[in-house]
């Protein structure tokens, strides 16, 4: 694919830089910048995801019937518009002389300064206005009529209520008609102690029927598909109440649908509302010319100074002169934003060169992009109650060599475990393949199970739309010391060449603060004594996160579900001789709550060491309380045992809260742990995978 370069309007950021980062759970942030080796080398965070936006609105030659919902009227002063001159009260010449403002003089020769825009300011209501009709009229009666806005206007006149009065009936009616009602009786009533507005609503009119008239490309028999869902996606459908405001969005929506699917061109020919009163029925139509379907073009870069363009174009999910496809380019500008080299990124259609030539049938795609500093540090410290206190020093370098090789190297210290890591991954290419290597140190304590670890890894990867597979290969040691007493600690040297295959899907509106979607993994690893292993053995591994919003009948989301599980197995004669890191633990904040950090496992002396099996469910209701906060409610089952038959699954279950942070998702919960009896806190930064 070519791709053009486009110069960087601003400047490039200094090479080096640092970034200290200082919160309560650091240990989240320090997680996602330093990435762990996992037994499958390969799993990637997933960007975050980006709206994608339907290109254009309805062509300016549409019709309709009915004028959109909510529109206010003008802003003019109504005597005005009669022909009067609106009253202008003496103080408002002050406003603009500077003198008037001065906290003494001022208020001795001007009197009280008056803003030069009186529709700013409010003041006590000069009559009452009661309003009965239907919502949301009933509110618009009192925000957008002249009744309504004047009331409380520093300049209004006692002269002009009458006028407002005259005007009231006919605004109430336009506000009635555009909310479906298109017979009300309505009462305007002027008293001395102030206005009184009655609306009989009647029959409101609902959908009788729409004639959706497609025509173009789109009649295509291979357009089948597309076709249908528009026809599906349709939101104003037989029964539905006839609203203005639906009326014009349903029409968006529906060419926002045939653009997302490449028919960028596509624009209503004609549409009607023909609504008849008797019945209170809307007949709908709508006409649209499709256009053709174009195809992906060129891609334009603009911003890069330090990395190649293959960065870039490594990232496209897209080929030219493949068929267009909005959710191509949204997962294309995802990936940008999370690939690293760029701080933000955006990438849209070059829709101005479609409007000045019409014969383009292969769109150019243009990127914008801020790059990232090549090289910093990140400092970090935080806590959470699975690991205490934590401290982080990460340096990046994200163009080693000026080929777009991105390196990570650093330390993590905990109360259980100190981890040294050195992480290397090329630039994808066009085939959407990458190649990772690096190693890794860790010391841990954990359940008096002492481990000295180390391992190298080597592993290639891909990723198509949204899923990434893995094949690796890794090479892994160490010196685990179980304590078995006092003065009694064992020795165990454990090794393994393994050999892995790692796939994973994820489908989420957001990697950070999701609220749909889900995440499905799998891993298949094995090592054989033949190839220098200590034992033989065959891995499985898979977990499944889903999320899910619940909403009322009026569309309001009010909470989400949760559902999250793992199961995993490991073939081999004996435990012994297999790396505690391809052996399976659970408990704490992350997995069974209500118990401690990888608390459930194999008892072995006075040490919990991980098992040979491995089964977790977890059922969780959120419930909104405000647009950054929920409270929940968690059932957790699960355990880990040397065996099938060992394996006993103890219950967990609580309520907590979770808070949206600038840092991540916020977690506090209170569980208990029914097996121990015991309630226990637990206090953790991001969404639990």
């Amino acid at each position: 694919m070519r791709a053009a370069r486009r110069p960087s309007a601003g400047t490039g950021a200094r090479a080096l830089g640092v970034a200290v980062v200082l919160g309560t759970s650091c240990p989240g942030i320090a997680r996602a910048q330093a990435p762990l080796v996992p037994t499958v080398p390969g799993g990637t965070v997933t960007p975050a995801a980006v709206e994608a936006s339907p290109v254009g609105g309805p062509s300016a030659g549409e019709a309709s019937a009915v004028a959109p919902a909510g529109a206010a009227p003008a802003a003019g002063t109504p005597a005005a518009a009669d022909g009067a001159a609106t009253p202008a009260p003496a103080a408002r010449k002050s406003a603009s002389n500077p003198f008037a403002r001065l906290p003494v003089i001022g208020r001795l020769l001007y009197g009280e300064p008056v803003d030069d825009d009186p529709s700013d300011g409010r003041v006590s209501p000069h009559y009452a206005l009661d309003v009965e009709a239907p919502e949301p009229v009933a509110r618009q009666v009192r925000e957008y009529t002249l009744l309504g806005r004047w009331r409380q206007r520093p300049d209004f006149d006692p002269s002009q209520r009458p006028l407002f009065v005259r005007r009231a009936e006919g605004e109430v009616r336009e506000l009635m008609a555009a909310e479906g009602w298109f017979s009300p009786q309505i009462r305007v009533e002027d008293r001395a102690e102030g206005v009184r507005v009655v609306v009989e609503p009647g029959p409101r009119a609902v959908v009788a029927g729409t004639a959706l008239q497609l025509s173009g490309d789109i009649e295509s028999p291979e357009h089948a598909a597309l076709r249908e869902r528009v026809e599906r996606a349709w939101q104003m459908p037989e029964g539905a109440p006839f609203r203005s405001a639906e009326w014009e969005r349903a029409k968006r929506e529906l060419l926002g649908t045939l653009r997302d699917g490449g028919f960028l061109r596509a624009r209503i020919q004609d549409s009607e509302a023909i609504v008849q009163r008797e019945g209170a029925l809307a007949l709908l139509r709508v006409d649209v010319e499709s256009g053709p379907r174009l195809r992906f073009g060129a891609i334009d870069i603009a911003g890069l100074q330090r990395y190649p363009a293959e960065v870039v174009q490594g990232l496209a999910p897209f080929r030219q002169g493949e068929p267009y496809d909005a959710n191509q380019v949204t997962r294309f500008q995802t990936l940008l934003n999370g690939s690293g080299w760029f701080t933000t990124a955006n990438v849209r259609p070059d829709t101005v060169l479609l409007d000045r030539d019409p014969t383009v049938e292969e769109v150019p795609m243009r990127v914008d992009v801020v790059e990232r500093q090549s090289k910093r540090w990140v400092l970090g410290g935080g806590y959470d109650t699975d690991r205490g206190f934590s401290a982080l020093a990460n340096w990046e370098h994200r163009n080693v060599g000026g080929l777009g090789v991105q390196t990570f190297n650093g330390v993590e210290v905990d109360l259980e475990r100190q981890v040294l890591w050195s992480t290397w991954n090329t630039p994808q290419d066009l085939a959407g393949w990458r190649w990772q290597f690096g190693g890794r140190a860790e010391h841990r304590d954990i359940q008096n199970d002492l481990v000295d670890a180390a391992s190298l890894f080597v592993s290639r990867n891909r990723r198509r739309g949204d899923v990434e597979t893995a094949l690796s290969l890794q090479a892994q040691a160490e010196r685990q010391n179980v304590v078995f007493g006092p003065a009694d600690e064992r020795l165990y040297e454990n090794r393994a060449l393994v050999l892995g295959y790692s796939w994973t899907q994820r489908k989420l509106d957001s990697p950070i603060y999701p609220t749909r979607g889900y995440i499905v993994t799998g891993q298949l690893s094995g090592a054989s004594e033949a190839l220098g292993s200590t034992t033989r053995f065959v891995r499985g591994y898979g977990l499944a996160y889903g999320i899910a919003p619940l909403a009322g009948a009026d569309r309001e989301e009010f909470g989400r579900i949760v559902l999250r599980g793992e199961i995993g197995h490991v073939a081999a004669p004996r435990r012994e001789g297999i790396p505690s890191a391809n052996l399976f633990r659970t408990g704490g904040a992350r997995s069974v709550r209500g118990y401690s950090s990888q608390g459930l496992g194999v008892p072995l002396g006075e040490a919990i060491v991980g098992g040979r099996a491995l089964f977790t469910a977890s059922v969780e209701y959120q419930h909104l309380i405000g647009r950054d906060v929920a409270l929940a409610t968690f059932y957790d089952y699960g355990n880990a045992a040397d065996s099938w038959s060992d394996l006993k699954p103890v219950a967990g279950y609580g309520v907590g809260v979770r808070w949206r942070t600038p840092v991540g998702p916020l977690n506090f919960d209170v569980a208990y742990g029914e097996a121990v009896r015991e309630w226990r806190l637990h206090f953790s930064i991001g969404v639990v995978f």
